[in-house]
This record gives structure tokens, sequence and C-alpha cells, in this order.
């Protein structure tokens, strides 16, 4: 069975509660155990993002193989002149394949593509219909993309 890969998309203010965090991690280890998933990407832009990077660490002290992979939209001042990467749980960084002469206004936006394009599944914490979260959710949407949205679990 090939490897798959998973990211994470939620809203910037989410509040990580424990009823979140257990049902971000349950979903995870369920695509770890039985879809092979094997990579995590995950960006820096809120609660749900760092949440979710908490999760997949304390998960990679029970499956070692695991990848937590940060995808950023741009460098910012403080990694170039710092060389501060933010957290020591990633096991890399990279930078979304962003062409060139994109605004950087749409960098966020192109960066959760470039995610959701590489990923087999979704794991989402959406509650809104309108924002960034909500536009990268239809845009796996239409991508096809499995979506595990955990948001459904509390309504």
């Amino acid at each position: 069975m090939e490897n798959a890969r998973c990211c994470f998309v939620g809203h910037r203010d989410t509040i990580m509660t424990d009823e979140i965090r257990i049902k971000l991690r349950d979903s995870a280890e369920n695509l770890i155990v039985n879809h092979n998933v094997r990579k995590f990407f995950v960006g820096n832009y809120g609660g749900f993002d760092k949440g979710s990077a908490f999760v997949i660490s304390e998960l990679k002290a029970k499956y070692p193989d695991i990848e937590l992979e940060l995808v950023l939209p741009y460098l910012t001042k403080e990694i170039i002149e710092n060389k501060y990467v933010p957290g020591a749980k990633y096991d890399s960084i990279l930078l979304a394949d962003i062409p060139e002469k994109t605004p950087k206004r749409y960098h966020i936006i192109k960066c959760n593509e470039y995610m959701v394009n590489n990923s087999d599944y979704i794991i989402c914490y959406i509650i809104r219909s309108w924002g960034g979260a909500n536009a990268t959710l239809n845009y796996a949407k239409q991508r096809k993309k499995q979506i595990i949205n955990i948001a459904e679990f509390f309504s």
C-alpha cells in the first residue's frame, strides 16, 4: 500500500478544546492505522494549525515513521533575520510552490491550495460558511478529497 498524505484546515481563531483535540487525534490515528497516512502537512496561522501540529507531534511517539511538515506561504522577517523556525516539532519546513507573480495577499490561500493538492485526506474544523478556511474546504471538495470535518461530530 502506498503512503498517503493529509493536511489540516481550520479557522485561525479556533480554540483547541480537549474535545476537539481528542477527536482530531482519533481521526489522525485512524488515518495512520487504516489508511497508511505517513505525512501530515500543517500551516502556522492559528489555533487549529498549532493544535494539529501538537497532536501529530504526540502521535509521533507511538508512530515514529510519520512525518510532520510545516508548509509556509513565504519566509517571514523573523525566520530570515533570526533564523527562527517555529517549533522543533516539525520534521521539515517547506515553502509552498506559489507562482512568482501571485500578490502576497493571496499567498496564504495559495499555500492552503498547495497543501490540499498534495494531500489525499483533509482533517478540518470548519464551523463558518465564510472565510479562508471555508474556501479551502470548498477547494478540497471540488478536488474530491477525502474530508473529515471534526466540527460535524459536535453539531
